[in-house]
């Protein structure tokens, strides 16, 4: 596995996973769905009222190929704060304490959520809040010792 693509393939994984366990719908070419939550990659789209956007940031890396990646999962619900926290709980059920599993390639030992806090609403009145999960992972570099 490569460490030029590490955060890639750990983001798009996370997305594919949450798509497959009907948390939302993932799409690479970006097609939001009208109807039921989208994922997206990167910045909060103004639309739809249902989306998760998924941001990677570091958390530990060392001189080892031991690394923890952060993943802030940005929600929005509508503007019913219950609709809000079951998209949190689903979330969750998915990633909190995930063992050995693999985000495109890259082996994710154990996924955790480290913290969650209420954004607010948005201009429109939507509830949103943020969860951080971490993921301790292998990542590989020509600088890194195995």
């Amino acid at each position: 596995m490569s460490g030029e693509t590490h955060d890639v393939d750990l983001l798009r994984g996370t997305a594919e996973l949450l798509d497959a366990e009907d948390v939302g719908v993932y799409s690479e070419s970006g097609t939001l769905p009208a109807d039921g939550t989208g994922i997206v990659l990167g910045r909060m789209p103004d639309g739809p009222d249902r989306v998760l956007t998924l941001t990677p940031y570091p958390v530990a890396d060392d001189d080892s190929t031991d690394s923890v990646t952060g993943i802030q999962v940005r929600m929005r619900a509508g503007t019913n704060p219950l609709d809000l926290v079951q998209l949190a709980n689903d979330v969750f059920r998915v990633l909190h304490n995930r063992e050995s599993w693999n985000a495109r390639g890259v082996q994710v030992e154990i996924s955790w959520r480290n913290s969650q806090a209420w954004i607010g609403q948005d201009s429109r009145g939507r509830m949103e809040l943020a969860a951080n999960f971490y993921f301790r992972t292998v990542r590989s570099g020509i600088r890194l010792n195995d």
